[in-house]
């Protein structure tokens, strides 16, 4: 097993991000969190701190580009380097049809989903060039490999995930960083509420987000000559047919 080093994870207000950062730091990895609500990540920074662990946590928008180049260069100053870039800003869309969304609605959608990537990623590669080293994981979704009907702008943003992940791996994999693509079916977290869908448990259990912080762990604790680039995950009670 690798040596703990520092972990940043942009989008860790709740859900999968907040689980993440929780997992890696209480096995001893240095954490650095953003989010848009402040006062969530302060609280998970606070609950890393008396358990021990390390944490540095600011208020970004990974949409805005200044507030995301801000934040790498916080978290240098702050933890000293940048080992792993877990991408995982990301909302779900109101479920309508295209015609029915309205113009603010498509372009929240690209910046949440497409756009807070870019900016993360670019954001970040210098400094992981200067080590020769790094992790970068992306989260997509299912639905960056499919489509559904009610989820095009969402789609149109995993789809564009998935991608520029695939271009900015063999971009940067001769300087020894890594591209992973995370996609998973549904969460139980607040996604499916905000998009408009009922409980998503109601028709069996389904990916918890400390399932997805443990395929983190394990991507990023490969050794370095090797490297998973895309991993779909699913709940065995989930069904896509066909896959």
């Amino acid at each position: 097993m690798k040596e703990k080093r520092v972990a940043v994870i942009a989008g860790a207000s709740s859900g999968i991000g907040r689980a993440t950062a929780i997992h890696l730091a209480r096995i001893g990895y240095a954490v650095s969190i953003c989010a848009r609500r402040s006062e969530l990540i302060h609280e998970i920074a606070d609950s890393i701190h008396k358990e021990g662990g390390k944490a540095f946590a600011l208020k970004a928008d990974m949409t805005d580009w200044k507030e995301a180049q801000n934040f790498i260069k916080s978290t240098v100053k702050e933890l000293g380097s940048i080992d792993v870039l877990f991408n995982n800003v990301g909302a779900g869309i109101r479920f309508a049809d295209f015609e029915d969304l309205t113009i603010e609605e498509i372009n929240e959608g690209i910046a949440v989903n497409l756009t807070s990537v870019l900016y993360g990623c670019k954001a970040v590669l210098p400094v992981m060039k200067s080590q020769k080293s790094g992790h970068i994981i992306n989260t997509s979704s299912i639905l960056g490999k499919r489509a559904r009907s009610g989820f095009s702008i969402y789609t149109a943003g995993k789809h564009g995930v998935e991608g520029f992940s695939r271009s900015l791996y063999n971009e940067v994999k001769k300087y020894g960083i890594k591209v992973s693509i995370l996609s998973p079916a549904m969460v139980n977290t607040d996604w499916a509420r905000k998009a408009g869908f009922d409980n998503p448990t109601a028709k069996g259990k389904i990916i918890e987000p400390e399932d997805i912080a443990l395929v983190v762990q394990h991507l990023i604790e490969l050794p370095d000559h090797i490297t998973i680039w895309n991993v779909d995950v699913m709940a065995l009670s989930q069904t896509l047919n066909p896959l």
